[in-house]
């Protein structure tokens, strides 16, 4: 009726009538299969005409077929109808039939090039199972990358039988068991010496959440596993950093030391020997600039840490996470701490990086409250938020 409506007004302008609508049924291929159709039929000038004229014979009716499906009907001029014969296409019902059939074309060229889209992805990837290739699209759409998708769809597919293809519970947990097996995970921090304390520094880009990640850690040690925790921090480049970290020190009743070079960092660490746990919080540094890389590693020789946590985002690009992942690790980095998952669009890309470099994470990070939202990391955790469950 949408479509009719609109080849009316195409046809005859804005001043046509609509006289009367109908909708009725064929058959097509021997009768095997029904057809709708809708006739509409309309004239100009209708019911307009001065009443005091004479009254024109009617030209006669004659159909003209727009499409199939559709047949539009425009009689001649006549006179002597009510006055309520108005304009129906300049209706709000008429206007909204129109914008509900632009919404069904829109939504019907989305599926074409979303099926474009898999056809192009089956030609590239030949070797991965019909069967199977919806879960392959998941894992690709959460920016795993292609190949590691392929390898993983066809390692279930050797796990599963062809009678379970259509069980997607079932299907979807063998590809977690899967991806669990790919991240290797660190574990929470646990104290390795029985004296002094267990020295560990964050570093990582600037805007990660070091400053918070730190406040976390250091709040779970202080307060829920009863430990003495000191912290230590050298970004005075930002004062609302110090301020922030001296505000949940104070809270948790932990020493804090603002330190501005390498010396001051070692003479602190020594001051908090009877603290359990002492946390470092560096300051952030562009994976580009050299210099400042370099002082970094000057300010891990001075602290000699126990282990070094690389802090990164999960909401920058891969290109960035790699750049970020292969110059920190020049400097030093034992673990991965990703924070922002909850405002991550794709956690498909920290796979990609974790099998690259081959390092194991530690903790993730689901939003700034400080201190619940913090996690150990698991693999199994991680495979299922890619696989699409929430946080």
């Amino acid at each position: 009726m949408a479509e009719a409506l609109t080849q009316v007004k195409s046809s005859m302008g804005s001043d046509a009538v609509i006289l009367h609508t109908r909708t009725f049924h064929t058959r097509a291929w021997l009768g095997l299969r029904r057809r709708e159709m809708v006739e509409i039929t309309a004239g100009r000038g209708i019911g307009l005409a001065d009443r005091r004229r004479p009254v024109q014979r009617p030209a006669p009716v004659a159909p003209a077929y727009a499409r199939p499906g559709i047949v539009v009907r425009r009689p001649g001029q006549t006179t002597g109808l009510p006055e309520n014969g108005r304009q129906l296409l300049e209706t709000p019902a008429a206007t909204s039939a129109a914008m509900l059939s632009i919404s069904q074309e829109v939504a019907s060229l989305k599926s074409m090039v979303k099926d474009l889209v898999t056809q192009t992805r089956q030609r590239q990837s030949p070797n991965v199972p019909e069967e199977l290739f919806d879960y392959f699209m998941r894992l690709v759409g959460n920016q795993v990358a292609e190949e590691l998708a392929g390898d993983l769809v066809r390692c279930v597919q050797r796990q599963v039988r062809p009678e379970h293809y259509g069980q997607p519970d079932f299907v979807k947990e063998k590809l977690i068991e899967q991806l669990e097996k790919l991240f290797t995970t660190a574990g929470p921090i646990v104290r390795s010496k029985k004296a002094g304390p267990h020295v560990v520094a964050l570093i990582g880009p600037t805007g990660v959440g070091k400053t918070t990640t730190l406040a976390k850690l250091a709040a779970n040690l202080q307060i829920r596993e009863r430990h003495r925790v000191g912290l230590i921090t050298l970004d005075t480049y930002r004062i609302a950093a110090v301020d922030q970290l001296k505000r949940y020190a104070d809270l948790i009743r932990s020493p804090l030391r603002v330190v501005s070079g390498a010396e001051d960092l070692r003479d602190a660490t020594r001051g908090m020997s009877d603290c359990e746990f002492v946390l470092i919080d560096t300051a952030g540094r562009s994976p580009n600039d050299t210099l400042k890389l370099n002082e970094l590693r000057g300010v891990l020789a001075a602290a000699e840490p126990d282990e070094v946590h690389l802090v990164l985002a999960a909401t920058a690009s891969e290109q960035c996470l790699e750049l970020a992942t292969t110059r920190f690790c020049e400097v030093r980095a034992d673990k991965i701490i990703f924070t922002k998952l909850d405002e991550a669009a794709n956690i498909g890309v920290l796979l990609n990086v974790v099998r690259k470099i081959n390092k194991s994470v530690s903790y993730i990070t689901t939003g700034q409250d400080v201190p619940d939202d913090i996690e150990v990391g698991r693999g199994r955790r991680l495979a299922q938020l890619i696989m699409g469950e929430s946080l």
